[in-house]
């Protein structure tokens, strides 16, 4: 089931999304870089990215979250986690087809990539728009996403 997230939901995405950082995103950042990703990611501030007009999608199994996506608006996929024994069944795409709703298309999406994240990424085709870069000890590869003319 997909559903749009509220407050109440914070901790729940705070959980999932810092578990699945700290396994295949935080090795690859500095470890200050780990642990300011982590402090970004803690349900206060998930809350406040939803004051400030971020919106999250959920993806559950009965009553167990297996996926966050969110959106920064106008166009920039913040997140898109799915827990591991959700991977390879389609729901990323599910949920970032359900996201794209959400924008006023043509505007291009962005994102911010994580190593592990760049091979679902392109095959969501988004194409990378310059190196990968290193920010305040946190790893990722700018990548854009354009509607098909």
């Amino acid at each position: 089931m997909l559903r749009e997230a509220t407050v109440a939901d914070a901790a729940a995405i705070s959980a999932l999304v810092c578990e699945l950082t700290r396994r295949w995103i935080a090795p690859d950042c500095t470890p200050d870089g780990a642990a300011r990703l982590l402090r970004m990611l803690a349900p206060d501030r998930t809350v406040r990215r939803m004051d400030e007009g971020f919106r999250y999608l959920l993806a559950q199994r009965g009553h167990v979250l297996i996926g966050v996506a969110a959106l920064r608006p106008p166009a920039h996929l913040f997140h898109l986690f799915v827990a591991e024994e959700a991977q390879r069944q389609g729901l990323a795409r599910r949920m970032w087809q359900t996201v794209q709703a959400w924008v006023d298309l043509p505007e291009p999406i962005t994102v911010n990539a994580s190593r592990h994240a760049l091979a679902v990424y392109r095959k969501l085709e988004f194409e990378a728009t310059g190196p990968e870069l290193c920010e305040h000890g946190i790893v990722f590869t700018p990548m854009l996403w354009r509607q098909p003319t």
